[in-house]
C-alpha cells in the first residue's frame, strides 16, 4: 500500500502535468494556426479531440511554414523535409506529412537529374548550363549561343529533330555545350544520354565477344537525344566505324531521333579521318557512308575561341 506520501508527491505531478496540458491546449486554441483550421473544417472540434492529440497539435502550431536554408540549400525549419498538417475524420484529430517547399525542390531536382544519363563525362561537364556559357572576346560564342538556343527550341516544340555537330581546336568548350543542351532539355522534361565516345568504344569492344555490348548499342540508337562528345578522337577501326558508329547513326537518322556531335574535325574532314583505320586499311566509301549520316542529322557549327583548359 502506497504512504501517504507517495500519493501526495504523484498528485502534486499530476497537478503539474494537468496544468501544463492546460496551458498548452490554451495556447493551441487561441493560436491563428489552429483558429484557421477549425475555420476551414466542417466537423465541431471539442476540447477531447484537442486533448487527444495534443503533443502533434502543438507541434502543428509550433512548425515554421516557411523554409529557412543553410549554405548548402538544407532546410533547417523541416530537418525530416516534411510538414505536419492536420484534417478530422471519424470524430478525431489525425495528421498527415506532406514535403516542405525546399524538398519539393529537391525531389523535382532529382527527378530531372534522372532524365540525363552520362558515361564517362566529367561532373562540371552534365552540370553546364546555357546561363553558364560565357560570352568572351575573341570567339564566337554568341553566334553558337543564338544558333543552339534555336535548335533546342525546334527539337522541343517538335519542328525539327537535327542536332548539333560542333567542332573546334581542343579546349574551346565543345563538351561544355553539350553539358548545357542535356541540361536545357532536362528542364523541358526531356532524355538525354551523353557519352564520351573513345571510352565508350572501349567498353563497347570489351564486351563485343560475349554480346553483352548489343543491348547497349542498342540504347544508344533508341536513346530520346543522344549526344556524342569528342567523336574522332578514338583509335579508328574498321569495328568501330562500320559495326558500331555507322549502324547508330543510320537507326537514329531512319527514326529521326535528335543527335547532337562534338569534334575537333570539321564534317569534311571525318571522311579523310575514318577512310584510315589504325590496321593501315583505307576504305573512302565507308567512310562517306558514316559521314553522310552525320550531315543529315545535324547542323555543322564551328566554336572558336581560346583555350579555356589552359587559362
Amino acid at each position: 500500500m502506497k504512504s501517504f506520501d507517495d500519493m501526495l508527491k504523484n498528485s502534486e505531478i499530476l497537478n503539474k502535468l494537468n496544468k501544463r496540458n492546460e496551458a498548452v491546449y490554451n495556447e493551441i486554441i487561441n493560436s491563428s494556426k489552429f483558429k484557421q483550421f477549425e475555420a476551414d473544417t466542417e466537423e465541431t472540434i471539442t476540447k477531447k479531440m484537442i486533448e487527444d492529440e495534443i503533443l502533434i497539435i502543438k507541434k502543428f502550431i509550433d512548425q515554421n511554414t516557411e523554409c529557412v536554408t543553410d549554405k548548402k540549400g538544407n532546410c533547417v525549419s523541416h530537418p525530416d523535409g516534411y510538414l505536419i498538417n492536420l484534417e478530422v475524420r471519424n470524430g478525431t484529430i489525425n495528421h498527415y506529412l506532406t514535403p516542405c517547399p525546399v524538398k519539393l525542390e529537391q525531389d523535382r531536382y532529382k527527378e530531372k537529374q534522372k532524365l540525363i544519363q552520362s558515361f564517362f563525362i566529367a561532373q562540371d561537364i552534365v552540370d553546364a548550363k546555357f546561363d553558364d556559357l560565357e560570352i568572351v572576346e575573341g570567339s564566337n560564342r554568341e553566334t553558337v549561343i543564338h544558333k543552339s538556343i534555336e535548335t533546342i527550341h525546334n527539337i522541343v516544340s517538335g519542328n525539327d529533330y537535327k542536332g548539333m555537330y560542333i567542332h573546334g581546336k581542343f579546349g574551346v568548350g565543345k563538351s561544355f555545350f553539350l553539358g548545357s543542351f542535356a541540361n536545357e532539355l532536362k528542364e523541358k522534361n526531356i532524355a538525354s544520354m551523353i557519352i564520351y565516345v573513345p571510352e565508350l568504344l572501349q567498353e563497347l569492344r570489351a564486351g563485343f565477344k560475349d554480346h553483352s555490348s548489343d543491348e547497349r548499342i542498342r540504347a544508344l540508337k533508341e536513346a530520346d537525344v543522344l549526344m556524342l562528345d569528342d567523336l574522332g578522337a578514338e583509335d579508328i577501326t574498321a569495328w568501330s566505324r562500320d559495326t558500331v558508329l555507322t549502324p547508330i547513326l543510320q537507326s537514329r537518322m531512319a527514326e529521326k531521333r535528335p543527335t547532337f556531335i562534338s569534334s575537333n574535325y570539321s564534317i569534311d574532314q571525318l571522311v579523310e579521318l575514318y577512310s584510315h583505320t589504325k590496321d593501315g586499311t583505307i576504305d573512302n566509301i565507308k567512310a562517306t557512308r558514316m559521314v553522310e549520316r552525320i550531315r543529315v542529322l545535324t547542323y555543322e557549327v564551328e566554336l572558336i575561341g581560346p583555350n579555356y583548359r589552359h587559362e
